[in-house]
């Protein structure tokens, strides 16, 4: 059976379920295994992104249209 089919089958036993405790321990289990792609950056990305956002803060930053005005003429 491929990933697909068990996940369908999955999803028809998960609908059937009526025990609650059973439930939280499969969104536990999803929970664990999902990830975030902030906690998979260095500490160095993750300042830069910092950087960014409080340059964004403070308004230092070029509109998404000023950029595409400079940029025309390689359009």
């Amino acid at each position: 059976m491929d990933l697909e089919a068990r996940k369908y089958q999955f999803i028809q036993e998960l609908v059937k379920v009526e025990d609650e405790r059973v439930l939280e321990k499969l969104e536990s289990i999803l929970k664990e295994n999902q990830k975030d792609w902030l906690d998979e950056l260095s500490e160095s990305e993750k300042n830069e992104i910092q950087i960014g956002l409080d340059q964004a803060e403070k308004g230092e930053f070029t509109s998404h249209e000023d950029v595409m005005k400079r940029f025309s003429k390689w359009h």
